[in-house]
């Protein structure tokens, strides 16, 4: 947490300017904070003014902004790949092993091939899980450091 030097206030590690006064923060420690690129800064900005990863003000961002916060094509591409990446591999095992499930267990269930529609619609809906939850799931990695669900 970086506190204004100007109004006191508690601020996001990853803010350059203060929420509540506009004044500009103190650099953050060297860490995975100050590594980020432009583009997750302004994404976890984004994030944080929609209310955070709960996101209870998203319906008040513009179009546009909600599409920056809540659409990430590299995660819908690479799925558990890109959350290996950005080092969530916890989700991202997860997700493999339920994808896995669905797939084991439509075959076992229907070794004709009965269910591929269904096995089909529950691997996109996984896939999309990974487009739309990419960029809070990071979020809470880097600035809440909240990395898993075990």
């Amino acid at each position: 947490m970086s506190t204004c030097q100007h109004c006191g206030i508690g601020n996001s590690p990853i803010r350059s300017l203060c929420t509540t006064c506009g004044s500009a923060l103190p650099k953050p420690a060297a860490g995975m904070e100050a590594d980020l690129s432009a583009l997750w800064r302004i994404r976890f900005d984004l994030i944080e003014k929609a209310g955070g990863p709960t996101r209870p003000r998203f319906k008040q961002l513009s179009l546009g902004e909600r599409f920056r916060l809540g659409f990430n094509l590299w995660a819908l591409l690479l799925g558990p790949l890109y959350y290996l990446a950005k080092g969530m591999w916890r989700k991202a095992i997860t997700m493999v092993v339920l994808t896995l499930s669905v797939v084991v267990l439509s075959g076992t269930l229907a070794p004709d091939g009965s269910l591929v529609f269904l096995e089909n619609m529950l691997t996109t809906m996984i896939s999309f899980w990974f487009f739309l939850n990419a960029n809070v799931n990071y979020y809470r990695k880097v600035v809440l450091d909240d990395n898993g669900w075990w």
